[in-house]
C-alpha cells in the first residue's frame, strides 16, 4: 500500500505530514513523499485507490476524509493557488478520479 505524503518542509505550518511519515515504519506501507499534486496523475488515470497524508487547515485532530467536496472552494488567482484540494476537485469534475481518494488530515 502506498501513502502519498504532501507538504512543504520549508514552511513550519505545512511540514508536519512529511515529518510524521519520516518517523513511521509500517509493514506493508510505502510512504511516497510528493512535491506536486501532478505526481499522482498516473495513479488517478489508472483508477487506483489513493491514500494521501497532508496538513489540513482548520482541524484540531487527525481526521480521515473520504469526500473531497468538504474542502473549501476558492478561486485561484495565481499558479501558486492550485493546491492539492483544488487539483483533486478539478480531476473529479473532469471525471478522472476513477478510484477512491482518502485523505488523512493532520492539523497544521
Amino acid at each position: 500500500m502506498k501513502v502519498f505524503v504532501f507538504g512543504n518542509e520549508f514552511l513550519e505550518d505545512d511540514k508536519k505530514a512529511k515529518e510524521i511519515a519520516s518517523s513511521l515504519e509500517v509493514p506493508g506501507v510505502e510512504f511516497v513523499k510528493c512535491q506536486y499534486a501532478e505526481e499522482l496523475l498516473d495513479e488517478f488515470l489508472a483508477g487506483s485507490d489513493i491514500v494521501i497524508l497532508d496538513v489540513v487547515k482548520g482541524i484540531k485532530e487527525v481526521t480521515v476524509f473520504d469526500d473531497i467536496s468538504v474542502f473549501e472552494q476558492h478561486k485561484p488567482s495565481s499558479l501558486h493557488d492550485f493546491d492539492l484540494g483544488f487539483f483533486l476537485k478539478l480531476l473529479k469534475e473532469a471525471g478522472q478520479l476513477k478510484g477512491k481518494v482518502r485523505i488523512i488530515g493532520v492539523p497544521g
